[in-house]
């Protein structure tokens, strides 16, 4: 089976979706897929924040008619993208261990669709040398 890792580290909805599109794509395809979200990315995967459709700076001006396109689409609810990502293949989720310490994120506040906290050491040894491709975000 081909593996793919990939680090999502900023956290504007448009980019942890864009990530999202192509993990769901690949575990359609029959890929393992690995994501480490780390940094902004990591503070966005608390049940608090989740939600918040913030979008990169060359969305200014065009939010509201992005988030509509969005919720026509039944794009606009990142949690229930990555359990769709989880049912339709082999998909596990981590976020970075500095990167909760950095956020003071807690455990307890993340969303259940995480599987692990995980150094990026260990997910680098465990899932990056191991991959057949890498992407960032």
């Amino acid at each position: 089976m081909k593996k793919l890792a990939m680090i999502v580290t900023r956290g504007a909805y448009n980019n942890l979706l864009q990530a999202c599109e192509l993990a769901r794509i690949a575990v359609a395809s029959g890929v393992q897929v690995s994501i480490l979200f780390c940094d902004e990315a990591a503070a966005k995967l608390t049940v608090d924040k989740i939600k918040e459709l913030t979008f990169s700076e060359a969305y200014r001006g065009r939010e509201s008619k992005v988030r509509e396109m969005l919720r026509e689409r039944k794009q606009n609810d990142l949690a229930a993208i990555l359990r769709e990502i989880k049912e339709k293949g082999d998909a596990k989720f981590s976020i970075c261990r500095s990167s909760m310490e950095y956020f003071e994120l807690q455990v307890e506040h993340l969303i259940p669709e995480l599987d692990e906290v995980q150094a990026a050491e260990a997910f680098w040894k465990e899932e990056v040398a191991q991959a057949d491709h890498v992407l960032t975000f």
